[in-house]
């Protein structure tokens, strides 16, 4: 029970004061990663979390991993994001989906899937990314600014675009 209403403090602490700090204020990043080990999941220091982040329990992070300023985490799976990452502003991390039914079924009789996003290490996303439930961006990927990553990316390769396509790789 203490447990619990701690991080519901520590939670309220982040969400009220925390995140809307400024990155010119000194000791922001560490009161932001120190504020990610009591919300979320598993957080291995150091990471950098930028302004305006909602963390959800769910999120999972390992050392070195970056999120950009006004990342969201949206649904009710989990989303890891692995060692070195590098993240743009405003990425969007989705990893709740409707199932459509049948033509005159109603949408209020299924109920909401969600899968899990894993973001695996050395990775770059650009600004505003959004990637939608079940994807697993691979080891080394980059994804270009803007786009909207629909399937798994493999490792060591580009994508860009709505919805993501392959560029090129990054293998020589």
């Amino acid at each position: 029970m203490k447990k619990r209403l701690f991080t519901f403090g520590v939670r309220c602490f982040y969400q009220l004061i925390v995140q809307r700090l400024n990155w010119r204020v000194p000791g922001a990043r560490n009161l932001r990663g120190w504020c990610a080990q009591k919300i979320c999941q598993s957080v291995q220091l150091p990471v950098t979390i930028n302004a305006r982040v909602n963390l959800p329990p769910s999120l999972r992070m390992e050392n070195n991993a970056g999120i950009g300023q006004g990342t969201q985490f949206l649904g009710l799976g989990s989303v890891s994001l692995g060692a070195h990452l590098t993240m743009g502003p405003d990425c969007l991390f989705i990893t709740g989906d409707h199932p459509i039914p049948k033509a005159g079924g109603n949408f209020r009789d299924h109920a909401p899937v969600h899968r899990d996003i894993v973001v695996e290490e050395d990775v770059f996303l650009g600004a505003r990314v959004t990637v939608l439930p079940g994807v697993t961006i691979g080891h080394g990927a980059a994804v270009g600014a803007g786009s909207v990553v629909t399937k798994d990316v493999p490792a060591e390769t580009v994508v860009a675009g709505n919805p993501a396509r392959i560029i090129r790789t990054r293998l020589k």
